[in-house]
């Protein structure tokens, strides 16, 4: 499966969805990518659109493979093999800088959004695909946290071993899992990326409906 662009994607994922009968969710985007699918999806399901702030921790001589990630409110996720690449100095310092940066966008997007409460409601958490699922993963940890009524992940594409360990943690919603999967972007004809400008701007809508 192929999909024309992220918006596209979301859409055929609200599709998905909706049969949950969820309440009003709260639809959150991992940034930068996820958060054009969550404000698709949020205005699908007339719920409402948030971030939740997770970066991957990336190897040392291939940055963009993870060995883990970490979230906003400081959940470290570490896949088994991080050890086995990396040293404990170079983890600990990829995990502060990686820290550095959530705390940057975190000033930024905060600015026109504040965090919507997640206690008690319904969650969709939405990234426009999974390779090591690392990065959903700490973002998982990070809002089970906040004790929500229901938490449902969601995804146009991701590998299967990532979709496999994710559904043992919360309900997951995955259009497509490859057997040979490859990189993200290569399941969709237009992959752009999405900058912290875009981010904001949608974040700024979403601002404004409260």
């Amino acid at each position: 499966m192929r999909f024309k662009d992220r918006r596209h994607a979301a859409r055929l994922l609200a599709e998905a969805l909706k049969p949950l009968g969820l309440e009003r969710p709260v639809v959150l985007g991992i940034p930068r990518g996820g958060v054009v699918l969550a404000d698709e999806i949020a205005e699908a399901l007339g719920g409402t659109m948030d971030v939740v702030l997770a970066r991957k921790i990336g190897a040392p001589l291939n940055p963009e493979f993870a060995l883990g990630a970490v979230a906003e409110n400081g959940e470290v996720v570490l896949r088994p093999y991080a050890y086995q690449l990396a040293d404990p100095d170079y983890l600990r310092a990829e995990t502060l800088r990686q820290r550095a940066v959530i705390e940057e966008r975190k000033a930024r997007y905060r600015a026109v959004r504040h965090k919507e409460p997640l206690f008690g409601r319904d969650v969709v958490l939405v990234d426009d695909g999974v390779a090591t699922g690392s990065t959903m993963e700490a973002a998982l940890l990070a809002v089970k946290a906040e004790k929500p009524r229901r938490v449902v992940v969601a995804v146009p594409v991701g590998a299967p071993d990532a979709i496999e360990r994710l559904s043992q943690q919360a309900e997951v919603v995955a259009l497509a899992t490859p057997p040979d999967f490859g990189a993200v972007g290569a399941y969709y004809q237009d992959f752009p990326q999405v900058g912290d400008d875009e981010v904001v701007k949608i974040l700024a809508k979403w601002g404004g409906k409260g």
